[in-house]
């Protein structure tokens, strides 16, 4: 059990850091690229003002000013910013350039560039590297591009140690949680050991009274003859046993796995036939229809006593709880790799709510609760902890024609 639960705890904090940082760092990316397009538009709006250059600041005390925005400009800004404007005209011929502010190694990719701004419509954007704008003219369009490689690569380069960061960050914290995590629940463990050694040094201690109350009532059965409080009395105490020893068996099994018992290749087919066979009779006493659907030859690994106990409890749930339609159906099937059982029972006016609490100990209905079926609601939560000990899943669903289903699931050999 303490594995399972270091191995939860480690899934959850991690899946929560990683969770965390992502959305830290991913709002710090976003928000340096958004800066870098906000800052260039700016400048890109500013040069359309100038007529495509900077000439409308002035220097004064080493501090470039204007009357639009004095944040975006250094001295060095106008020096340092690489950029072209060009006009087109109708035809999306280029007419007048100035490409004094670039390199002009590759002028046939910059025309072909700014032939693709202009055909694609849109007034501002990214095109590789350069971010434009696009301004319409009395002769056709004026096209300013600058080229933001500089910026974009700072960007990129911060994405790339962002990421290093996350993975780094989740590969230490998982180490640490898993150096540390069981000193975080070893007190948990201890309070579950010392749960697990009450319920089972006071199962014992019961016992011992339950039986004397018994063999007490017997003799008073033989002395004075059977009446209906002798009756009551060893009804109780039967029902009284049964929940010690069951308590007993439920604490065994929270400190046994199935690695500790003998494993053993089952055939399914043939223990669900035989656990329904055993509940027929008692289903037809009581009026209920009880029908089979097993898959032949269906084999599993496990435990034979706990899978018998599974479906043992799955049936019997079924046949304390059916209503006044009496319908009861135990199938058998697979599915790729999986064996899978269904128990279903029909069973109306149940709360969709309560399916999720069936596995609880000691839950029961309200309806179940109020009438006098037999149980304690220890039954599904033991069926529950047999299969995750045979690394399996259970389940309880509800159809719209009111029929509850129970689905077990395990791996086939």
């Amino acid at each position: 059990m303490l594995k399972v639960l270091k191995r939860r705890f480690i899934i959850l904090a991690v899946s929560l850091m990683t969770l965390t940082l992502t959305i830290a760092f991913s709002a710090v990316n976003i928000g340096v690229r958004a800066a870098i397009t906000s800052n260039t538009d700016e400048l890109i709006e500013l040069l359309y003002e100038s007529g495509g250059r900077f000439s409308i600041f002035k220097h004064s005390d080493s501090v470039f000013k204007n009357e639009r925005n004095n944040n975006i400009m250094r001295p060095e800004t106008p020096f340092e910013t690489r950029y072209y404007v060009v006009y087109i005209d109708q035809n999306n011929t280029i007419y007048q350039a100035d490409y004094s502010h670039i390199a002009l190694s590759n002028l046939e990719a910059i025309n072909s560039q700014i032939v693709s701004i202009a055909l694609g419509g849109k007034q501002r954007g990214y095109y590789d590297t350069y971010r434009y704008g696009v301004y319409e003219t009395d002769d056709g369009q004026m096209i300013i591009g600058i080229d933001c490689s500089k910026d974009l690569s700072t960007a990129n380069t911060l994405t790339m140690i962002t990421f290093i960061t996350i993975i780094s960050c989740i590969i230490i914290v998982m180490i640490l949680l898993i150096i540390f995590s069981g000193r975080v629940l070893k007190p948990f463990e201890e309070n579950r050991e010392k749960q697990r050694r009450f319920i089972t040094d006071a199962g014992h201690e019961l016992k011992t009274p339950i039986a004397i109350i018994r063999s007490n009532t017997e003799v008073m059965e033989m002395i004075d003859g059977e009446s209906k409080w002798l009756k009551n009395i060893k009804q109780q105490t039967d029902r009284m046993g049964k929940l010690v020893k069951d308590l007993i068996e439920l604490s065994k099994m929270d400190e046994q796995t199935l690695s500790e018992k003998e494993k053993q290749r089952l055939i399914l087919s043939e223990i669900v036939f035989n656990s329904a066979e055993s509940f027929r009779v008692v289903a037809e006493s009581k009026g209920i229809t009880l029908t089979t659907d097993i898959k032949p030859d269906v084999a599993v690994m496990g435990d034979l006593e706990d899978i018998v106990r599974v479906i043992g409890i799955l049936i019997d749930n079924a046949v304390k709880y059916t209503d006044d339609r009496k319908k009861i159906e135990v199938a058998l099937k697979t599915k790729g790799k999986k064996a899978i059982l269904t128990v279903s029972n029909t069973c109306s006016g149940l709360n969709r709510e309560e399916i999720d609490k069936f596995f609880d100990r000691f839950y029961r209905s309200d309806e179940s609760r109020s009438s006098e079926k037999a149980g304690y609601g220890i039954g599904l939560s033991m069926a529950q902890m047999i299969v995750q000990n045979h690394k399996g899943k259970i389940s309880a669903s509800y159809s719209e024609d009111e029929v509850i289903i129970f689905t077990v699931e395990m791996g086939q050999v």
